[in-house]
């Protein structure tokens, strides 16, 4: 039962957060990347409010709770949720990166970081700081894949070195016991090592 609600909540993380990067990389398409930021932050600030006012006001609280309960996380029902995370990271990226990476860091953290969970709470075994190489190698897998099909898209211009590098990044800080939210370390750590290892 708790595994079948781990795999509704990353499905629904993979679709909803895959339209991130999807959206910003039709922006970008259209020269259109300045817009684009601006959105992203108006977005960000709008989900930092309604989760700020959420854990201040227990009615909000209640309807919140009642919409998207089962997508979030025991710890999120106090605390700033994963999508304000998400956000927040996404506009740092965008604004600290240039865009293929960006769209890139992200993207390893919606595929990579939701395949390393759905495996180490279904399949792991050989634990490592509370993780499991069994989901940090699922992880790694689909931090590659997503990357070797951002890499060709048109438009980008990313290497495979680049790629990989970023892939690897995202694997090793998503199972290290950094006290950082995930949604926050894992584009950041990703995306800094594509830009100044290969800028």
């Amino acid at each position: 039962m708790i595994i079948q609600r781990e795999i509704r909540r990353k499905a629904f993380h993979i679709l909803a957060g895959l339209a991130l990067p999807g959206l910003y990389y039709v922006f970008m398409l259209l020269h259109l990347t300045v817009l684009a930021k601006w959105i992203i932050a108006a977005i960000a600030v709008a989900i930092l409010v309604v989760d700020i006012i959420r854990l201040k006001h227990l009615f909000i609280k209640i309807i919140f709770l009642d919409i998207f309960g089962p997508l979030l996380r025991k710890h999120e029902i106090s605390a700033l949720t994963g999508a304000t995370y998400l956000m927040l990271s996404s506009l740092a990226c965008f604004t600290l990166f240039r865009d293929s990476i960006a769209i890139l860091a992200i993207s390893y953290l919606i595929v990579g970081d939701s395949l390393a969970a759905l495996v180490g709470r279904s399949v792991g075994r050989t634990k490592f700081f509370e993780k499991s190489f069994e989901g940090a190698g699922a992880g790694l897998a689909g931090c590659l894949i997503i990357g070797l099909i951002i890499m060709h898209l048109p438009g980008t211009d990313l290497t495979f070195w680049e790629m990989a590098a970023g892939a690897g990044a995202a694997a090793v800080v998503e199972i290290l016991p950094i006290p950082l939210d995930d949604n926050i370390r894992i584009p950041l750590a990703s995306g800094a090592v594509m830009h100044l290892f290969f800028h």
